[in-house]
């Protein structure tokens, strides 16, 4: 696609307030097009969390918690191939997308499931069903695994567990370079961050990856991802909290997933997607044998693709889903 046409292309996408699809099936866009959809912002205390609410009706949604450094876009493709009676809200994380940064502190991997707990109070919800990929799924884990009375179901697509790591590596390496990193972008947080042209933000998100998340899939993230510059009209910058590049991740132990996980009695579904480094090691194969052992609620598929499965290829994923719900009648 020539640098013109693809320019054009974003910026369509950036300024209509109706959702999107570009270069996707028909069926997929008449199928979004039947689909109400309003923006929402959650106040908290230090701003809000913004989310995409799916559907309509006064029904409890379905939750949907995207991965690290992506936004609510993420399911875009893949939500008009599953909704049906329930609304599905999809959630910016804090630091991500429209939502607010939090001041002062950085990110960790425990705030995740104190935001869902948050959440359902705020709504007063009587329980919580999840739709999660990668860090949000992390989190639906967390939640499941500690409020086990208070989640009816969830689905974990290509995570579900911090995988098992070197600690010594952690300590000698890794910590110190996340901590210094961190201390100098807490200087810079008030500055516009580097710029580039639309092509240049898809190509990068794009490697940034691994390529996981395929040129043409870019195009559901950037809408909430990036912001154009102040000082260059034709140009874009990523706009989620930088912070969220050195978030303090903390080993835990098998003793203690192992606790986690026996604690979850929900029905939960897990799609592996093959392609992917995620959730492959020895530690976590023998922690979803586990939870297949004490829950027999609990399914487990491999799907073909790369760790953004769901957004690259939802029609292999939304069988899966759509079964699953039918399953445990969980649809209405």
């Amino acid at each position: 696609m020539k640098q013109r046409n693809m320019t054009k292309l974003f910026r369509t996408i950036l300024t209509t307030n109706a959702p999107k699809f570009v270069s996707t099936p028909t069926f997929i866009r008449k199928l979004n097009n039947q689909i109400p959809t309003k923006e929402v912002q959650i106040p908290v205390q230090y701003g809000h969390i913004a989310g995409k609410l799916w559907g309509s009706g006064d029904k409890r949604p379905i939750l949907a918690l995207h991965g690290w450094q992506d936004n609510a876009g993420t399911w875009d493709p893949l939500i008009p191939m599953i909704i049906k009676d329930r609304p599905i809200l999809a959630l910016d994380f804090p630091g991500h997308g429209f939502s607010s940064w939090t001041p002062g502190l950085t990110y960790n991997e425990w705030e995740w499931p104190r935001l869902i707990l948050y959440l359902k109070e705020y709504f007063k919800w009587d329980n919580v069903s999840i739709l999660s990929h990668s860090m949000g799924a992390i989190a639906a884990t967390r939640f499941a695994s500690v409020f086990p009375e208070d989640i009816d179901f969830y689905i974990a697509i290509d995570s579900f567990i911090l995988e098992n790591v070197n600690t010594n590596t952690l300590v000698e390496k890794i910590y110190p370079k996340l901590l210094q990193k961190a201390f100098v972008t807490d200087h810079w947080l008030d500055k516009e961050p580097p710029s580039y042209t639309l092509e240049e933000i898809t190509n990068t998100w794009h490697l940034a990856t691994r390529k996981s998340i395929a040129l043409d899939s870019v195009k559901h993230l950037i809408k909430r991802g990036v912001k154009q510059s102040k000082t260059d009209p034709n140009k874009y910058y990523f706009s989620r909290d930088p912070r969220l590049k050195y978030v303090i991740l903390i080993p835990e132990d098998r003793k203690f997933t192992e606790a986690l996980v026996r604690r979850i009695k929900c029905p939960m579904l897990f799609l592996k997607a093959t392609d992917s480094p995620f959730s492959a090691g020895k530690f976590s194969i023998a922690m979803r044998e586990m939870i297949e052992k004490q829950n027999d609620k609990y399914e487990f598929h491999f799907v073909p693709g790369k760790h953004h499965v769901h957004l690259n290829n939802p029609e292999l994923v939304a069988p899966l889903i759509n079964n699953f719900l039918h399953k445990h009648k969980l649809e209405a």
